[in-house]
Order: structure tokens, then C-alpha cells, then sequence
């Protein structure tokens, strides 16, 4: 439903106003949590009463005819009365309403009038959530910053609607920042069917999970796609599947809440976005009968022409993997006229595994293969052997590798410092702070140094730079700690601001220290140098990019750290190559 937009000013016409009563009527669609079988909510619909139905044609006329207001104005003082009349326990809502960006910014909606409304019928702008839909666009974005804010502090939810249908979504979602995020049936519709949409919802699913926004899938309306949102961590949804539109708030009927649940169990759905079984990363790929004929599978290779496989099954059982290489190897351009039943050949019979086994184990058995088979993809099944998918060798093997670097948690073997996984945790835990300073530290002009005089000598420069560090950590606020992300990057996360003084400290000893680490050669010419491209003449340095929480915006992502941290140290490392010294820089906006 949407809320009132601006029009032409007219009387409104009798087949949409009958004096102060509406011709419209409202009806509810439930939003589910599909883990507890809870409604989360209802998105507000409306439909016409009378000679109009339909709120397509309903919305069309009233475009035409110039009564575009008018039915807007309707359809918000129908579904205010008639949320007004429910139940106590269904009038809680959140009631979810769709509002483009128009009528977000009208001030007829944004005054005192809508709140005054909600006031006259007993209702409170917490038991609503405003869908700003990604159909329509914003051109000012600082407005679109400042309208979710006032909303917000009004108490309003904020969704954004329709995500992935539109071309502007992603800069609606860091504008609006909202509590809900609702998927497009686009990307919905046949995603069982379609691992490139699979993986993007996956993405979507822990970028949520970071930045603790609801994520609903829209428009779910079979098994299949439900499936497959369950799979990927999706865990709340809306559609026909679930329940139909109707004149009362309703939950799904109890058929579908227990199938729902059987399809949770055999899933083993898990929450957690480091599970390190193969359940937490299988795509559902296209399937066919056993039965399947050569042209069938033909005709289905080259409707999904990204697909690489195609999985055979015996109802819910499968029975083989047929590969697009070995498919078209063996029937070439023959496969469109076969009439007969896929022969055997192509039907090599998979490697099966259940979705717990771990992630690392099924690396290492697979790889155990044939030389012919050793890359196809490996079947994932449930434990009562029903296929939920499967996974590629290339995706097995990064991530098994991923998860092997990942497992040293503790010490990186030539500093004994914390590695990449711990400094993660430090980071994450410093953003829930007021105040932090993340210090991104790495050498300058080190490969040099490596070439001229070899990678042991290039260890002891690591561990030098390392201890320098170590040593200088009194020197930061209580309760910083030092990591070492691999090579010659080191980070300092400090849960307080740091001081110029103290990173200029650093930058001296450092310089001051270095001297054992030349040569005799380089000493008699005062110091270390290296010929860089232009035949300069360089020495090894430290540089500081310095990263705190101003210049940042309120709770930054750690996507935005990195960011501002990234385009930071190619400028620290620019002034070192000038003034061919140890440098530190603070980000820009901070105030030093």
C-alpha cells in the first residue's frame, strides 16, 4: 500500500470517495519468521471497492484520470481505521506501508497531520514501518539522510522495499540505513533455478547479519525457493506460499508451519556465518529426473548458459551429475535431436556427502579422486540422504584454504604475534567504542631491501619492525594491542585516541634503530638504500597510517575503516618516498 503523494487538486470522484468514507478496502499480508514460526509483521495492501479492483488498474485510472492523491489519501485513511478496529494483540503491528521518495519529503505527510491521525485512531508511529521503495529514486541524497533520520526519531521503522529492482538501491541503503531490508520477488522468483542470484543473496544475508538490519525475501510462492532462502540464511520471508492477503491479520496455516519445519530440521540451518561444515556454502543448481532425456538436458544447458552441471534425481535422491563438459563431449551437437534416454556414460556417480561434514575433512577426500573426476562437483545431502545441493571444487578449495590459514588464531611463525582472524576481533570491538585509533603500519621500498640483500636478512627487518612496535605499546592507551597481517603489515589497535607525539616517537626509533640491519657499504654512505625504478637512491622506512573515530560517521562499518584506511596509506607512503623518512598521517577529518 502506499501512503498519500501529491496530485492536481480535485473533488474526488464517487468511485473513490463516498463522502468521508474511502472506497477502498485493506487487507493484510503476514511477514513470518520462518526459525520460530512467529508473524513478524503485515505489509498493509489495499483493493478497490466496486466497478475497480484490481490496485494495478485501480492506481492506473486514478494516474489517468488525475486523482492520484486522492486514492492515496484513501488508501492511508482506510488502513489507519481499520487497524484502528482490530483486536488488541493484532493491533501491536508493525504494520509495514510502502511510501516512495515523494511522498517521504511532502510535507502533507510529514507534518503534524499523520501523526495527529494516528493519535485520533490509537495508534503510535512504533506499530508502523515506512517502505521506502527502490523503484523510485532520491536526487538529493543529504534529504534522503535527514527524512530517514526525522523518521527515526519520530519512531517510525524504515525499510527499504523492493531491493534489486531498482538502480540506485545501494545508495538508498547507506542513506536510509534501515531497520529492514526487503528483497525483490525479482531476485526471489526461480532462485532454486539460478546460482548467480544464490550467491548474491547469500552476500546479503551477512552483510544484514553486520549491520543488524531484518533481511525478508519477498514474493516467495514454492517449496523450492523456500528451500533455497533457508539455505543461504534467510529467515524471514513473505508470499503466496506462506499466506494470502486477507481482510484480517493472519499467521500461516498450520500445514505450512510444519513443513516449514521439516524443512528447518533437514536443512540443519545454522545462524552462524563461521559454521565450518559444507552446509554453511552449497548453491541448489538445476536438477532433472532421472528419467531425463539427452534433449531435455540439452535444452536445459542451454537455457542457464553459467550453469556448469545438472543433478539427476530420484525424488528427492540423487542419482548422478552430469557436467556440461563431459554432456556436450559426449554428444557434441547431436544432444538436440536425441529422442532417446541419457545412456550411462555421462551418469558418474558423485562423490556424496552429508551437510556436517566438515569443511576442511571434505577438501582432503575429495582431492582423493580419480584424475578424471577429481574437479566435478561434490553432492550435499541431508541425513536422511534428500539432495540440498552442491559445491564446486574451486569454492571447496578456498575456503578449506581460508579456514586452514584462519585456524592459527594465535601466532604468525616469524613474529609470534596475532594474526589477521584476531585482529578482525580487536577491530569490531573497538568500533562498539567512543573513541579508537586503528594504526595501519607497513614498510616502505622492502622488496628492494629483500633483492639487494635476501629474504633472511628480510625476516630479521620483520622482526625488527615487529619488536620496535612491541616495545613502543606502553606508549599507547591502555589496552592496545599490536597484530601482524602477514609480510611487512603490521596493525595497532587502540581502544582510545592516540597522540601525534606518540606516532612521532615511533617514526624516530625506528629510523634511530635501524642502522644493524646495513651493510658496510651503506653505512660508509650513512644509511640503507635501494634503487627503486627511477634509480633513486631509497631507504627503508616506516609508514603510519593513522585511522579514529573522527572523520568517521557514527557506528562505522568495518568496511568504511578499511576504506579510509586504504586511500590513507597511499598517501602516508608518498610523503615517506619525499622526505625518505619514517612518516604517520591521521585520515582527514580528524582533529589533531
Amino acid at each position: 500500500m502506499s501512503l498519500p503523494s501529491p496530485s492536481k487538486p480535485a473533488p474526488p470522484p464517487p468511485w473513490l470517495w463516498n463522502g468521508d468514507e474511502p472506497r477502498v478496502a485493506t487487507v493484510f499480508q503476514p511477514i513470518v519468521d520462518l526459525l520460530s514460526g512467529e508473524v513478524l509483521g503485515h505489509e498493509v495492501l489495499s483493493r478497490g471497492l466496486g466497478p475497480v479492483e484490481s490496485p494495478n488498474e485501480l492506481f492506473n485510472r486514478a494516474r489517468v484520470e488525475g486523482f492520484t492523491y486522492e486514492l492515496e489519501r484513501a488508501c492511508w485513511t482506510a488502513a489507519v481505521r481499520r487497524i484502528a478496529t482490530l483486536p488488541e494483540a493484532q493491533r501491536r503491528g508493525p504494520f509495514f506501508f510502502n511510501v516512495s521518495p515523494d511522498v517521504l519529503s511532502d510535507e502533507r505527510f510529514g507534518g503534524a497531520s499523520t501523526l495527529e491521525l494516528l493519535r485520533q485512531h490509537g495508534l503510535s508511529p512504533q506499530q508502523l514501518v515506512l517502505e521506502i521503495t527502490e523503484r523510485s529514486t532520491f536526487e538529493d541524497t543529504e534529504q534522503l539522510r535527514m527524512l530517514a533520520r526525522r523518521y527515526a526519531e519520530q519512531g517510525f521503522g524504515i525499510a527499504l522495499d523492493d531491493f534489486g529492482a531498482g538502480h540506485s538501491g545501494l545508495v538508498t541503503l547507506v542513506h536510509s540505513a534501515p531497520d529492514f531490508i526487503k528483497l525483490d520477488q525479482a531476485l526471489v522468483r526461480d532462485i532454486h533455478l539460478h546460482t548467480y542470484r544464490q550467491h548474491l543473496v547469500k552476500s546479503l544475508v551477512a552483510f544484514a547479519q553486520r549491520v543488524d538490519a531484518v533481511l525478508i525475501a519477498e514474493g516467495v510462492e514454492t517449496w523450492n525457493e523456500l528451500a533455497v532462502l533457508l539455505r543461504l540464511g534467510i529467515r524471514h520471508a513473505q508470499g503466496y506460499l506462506l499466506a494470502r492477503p486477507v481482510s484480517s491479520p493472519q499467521r500461516p496455516g498450520a500445514d505450512f508451519a510444519e513443513r516449514c519445519r521439516e524443512a528447518i530440521r533437514a536443512l540443519h540451518h545454522r545462524e552462524h556465518e563461521d559454521d565450518e561444515t559444507v552446509g554453511s556454502m552449497i548453491i541448489r543448481p538445476p536438477c532433472a529426473p532421472v528419467t531425463a532425456q539427452a534433449v531435455e538436458l540439452d535444452r536445459l544447458f542451454r537455457r542457464t548458459p553459467g550453469e556448469d552441471h545438472v543433478v539427476l534425481l530420484d525424488g528427492e535422491q540423487p542419482q548422478a551429475v552430469v557436467t556440461r563438459r563431459n554432456f556436450y563431449a559426449r554428444f557434441g551437437g547431436t544432444a538436440a535431436s536425441t529422442e532417446a534416454a541419457l545412456p550411462d556414460e555421462p551418469r558418474e556417480a558423485p562423490m556424496v556427502v552429508e551437510d556436517a561434514t566438515a569443511i576442511t575433512a571434505l577438501a582432503r577426500m575429495a582431492m582423493r579422486r580419480p584424475p578424471e573426476t577429481v574437479y566435478d562437483p561434490v553432492v550435499v545431502t541431508d541425513a536422511k540422504g534428500h539432495f540440498l545441493g552442491t559445491v564446486t571444487m574451486k569454492q571447496l578449495i578456498a575456503r578449506a584454504s581460508d579456514l586452514e590459514q584462519h585456524a592459527a588464531t594465535g601466532a604468525h611463525p616469524l613474529t609470534d604475534l596475532p594474526g589477521s582472524r584476531m585482529i578482525e576481533r580487536w577491530i569490531r570491538a573497538a568500533l562498539q567504542g567512543s573513541a579508537f585509533t586503528v594504526i595501519y603500519a607497513d614498510l616502505d621500498h622492502f622488496e628492494a631491501y629483500n633483492d639487494r640483500y635476501g629474504f633472511l636478512q628480510g625476516d630479521r627487518v620483520i622482526r625488527y619492525t615487529a619488536s620496535v612496535l612491541s616495545e613502543c605499546l606502553h606508549l599507547l592507551p591502555e589496552g592496545s594491542n599490536l597484530g601482524h597481517v602477514g609480510g611487512d603489515d603490521f596493525v595497532l589497535v587502540c581502544p582510545d585516541a592516540v597522540a601525534p607525539e606518540v606516532l612521532r616517537t615511533l617514526c624516530q626509533r625506528f629510523d634511530a634503530e635501524k642502522v644493524p640491519l646495513y651493510g658496510p657499504e651503506d653505512l660508509r654512505r650513512g644509511g640503507f638504500t635501494a634503487k627503486d625504478a627511477a634509480g633513486n637512491t631509497v631507504p627503508v622506512t616506516l609508514s603510519l597510517a593513522a585511522v579514529d573515530h573522527q572523520g568517521l560517521s557514527a557506528n562505522p562499518h568495518p568496511a568504511e575503516l578499511s576504506a579510509v584506511a586504504a586511500s590513507l596509506r597511499k598517501r602516508v607512503k608518498a610523503v615517506s618516498a619525499q622526505t625518505h623518512t619514517s612518516t604517520f598521517l591521521f585520515q582527514p577529518g580528524a582533529v589533531k
